[in-house]
C-alpha cells in the first residue's frame, strides 16, 4: 500500500460539500490509488495536489512524467476522459489511461505554473490572459465524439437548482436579475452548438507546458456554446480590474475581449456571466466558503454598480 497524505484542502472542501459520502470517500482514497499505480504501472515522485472534486498525484507513468487523477464519484465528474479523447492532444493536456467510470485518469503532466500565477505574479497582464483563454476556448471547438453530452441536457439540473437556492434566499436579489438568469438558461437549454467547449475555463485551469505554450486541463465532457466559460474567465485577476468607469463595465470589456478572442456572441457571454454569477452569489450565501469575491458577482448578477 502506497503512503498517501490526503491534503488538508481536498478533505476540507470535500467533507463540506459532500458529507459523510466525502469522507468515506476520502478514507478509501489511499487504496483507490495504490490499485491504479498497480494498474498502470505507475510510480509516486511527488506531492499530492488537488483541485475543488480531485485528488492529482504526480507520477512517472511508461509513456513519461504524469498525474494520476482521481475524482469524487459525482455525475458533474464523469465526462472528463471523453472530452479528452476528443480534444487528442490539442490545447489540453494528453490522457494516456483511464478506467471504465472515467473517474480514475492518467494524464500528461504540464509545467507546475498556471496562468493564474502568471496573472498575479504580473509576469502576463490579464488582458494577455484573456487572449490566451479565448484562443484555447477556440482551439478546443472540435466536434465532439459520440459519448459527450450536450451542455443544453444540464440545464434542467442548473434549473432546479437555481430555485432551490431562491428558495433559500428569497429576496436576496431583485426579481428582475433572478428572471434574467432563467431566460439565459431556457436560452442555454435550446442551444444548438454542435462543437465542444471546456466548461470550467478559468486561469488556474490553463498550464504552462514544454509541448505547447499553454494547455487545458479538467474540461466538463460538454458540447455547446463557449459563451459558457466567458464568466469563470472573466474573473479572473479580479484585484485587477481597472474600475475608474465602474466594476461592471471593467467586466464586460472583459467579457467582450474574451467573446471575440473565442468566436463567439459577446451578448450571449455577457448573459451567461450574468447567470452564473447569480447562482454562484446564491450558492456562496449557502455552502459557508469563499468561491468568488462577493462584490464581483452581485455587481454582475444585477447588471449594475449600485
Amino acid at each position: 500500500m502506497v503512503t498517501l497524505k490526503i491534503p488538508a484542502g481536498l478533505a476540507e472542501v470535500t467533507a463540506l460539500r459532500e458529507g459523510d459520502d466525502g469522507r468515506t470517500w476520502l478514507r478509501e482514497l489511499p487504496s483507490i490509488v495504490d490499485a491504479a499505480c498497480r494498474r498502470w504501472n505507475c510510480i509516486i515522485d511527488g506531492e499530492p495536489m488537488h483541485g475543488q472534486v480531485a485528488l492529482i498525484v504526480p507520477v512517472q507513468h511508461p509513456a513519461g512524467p504524469a498525474v494520476l487523477k482521481v475524482s469524487f464519484p459525482h455525475p458533474g465528474n464523469l465526462g472528463e476522459a471523453d472530452a479528452q479523447r476528443t480534444f487528442a492532444g490539442s490545447g489540453a493536456v494528453r490522457l494516456l489511461e483511464a478506467d471504465d467510470t472515467g473517474l480514475m485518469l492518467v494524464l500528461e503532466r504540464a509545467l507546475p505554473k498556471t496562468l493564474a500565477d502568471q496573472v498575479a505574479q504580473r509576469d502576463c497582464s490579464v488582458e494577455e490572459a484573456i487572449e490566451i483563454a479565448g484562443d484555447l476556448a477556440l482551439r478546443l471547438t472540435v466536434l465532439p465524439l459520440p459519448n459527450v453530452r450536450p451542455l443544453a441536457v444540464t440545464m434542467s439540473g442548473w434549473r432546479d437548482q437555481l430555485e432551490e437556492q431562491i428558495a433559500a434566499h428569497p429576496d436576496v436579489l431583485p426579481a428582475r436579475a433572478l428572471d434574467q438568469a432563467r431566460e439565459t438558461i431556457q436560452h442555454l437549454a435550446a442551444d444548438q452548438t454542435p462543437t465542444m467547449l471546456h466548461g470550467d475555463l478559468h486561469y488556474r485551469n490553463i498550464l504552462l507546458s514544454r509541448r505547447e505554450p499553454w494547455l487545458t486541463i479538467d474540461p466538463k465532457g460538454w458540447f455547446g456554446t463557449a459563451a459558457f466559460d466567458a464568466f469563470t474567465v472573466a474573473a479572473g485577476g479580479r484585484e485587477q480590474l481597472s474600475i475608474d468607469d465602474g466594476l461592471l463595465a471593467a467586466v464586460e470589456r472583459r467579457v467582450r475581449q474574451f467573446a471575440a478572442a473565442a468566436r463567439v456572441s459577446g451578448d450571449l457571454a455577457l448573459a451567461c456571466c450574468q447567470a452564473r454569477a447569480v447562482s454562484s452569489y446564491l450558492y456562496q450565501l449557502t455552502i459557508p466558503r469563499v468561491w468568488f469575491d462577493a462584490e464581483f458577482l452581485k455587481v454582475v448578477a444585477l447588471g449594475d454598480d449600485r
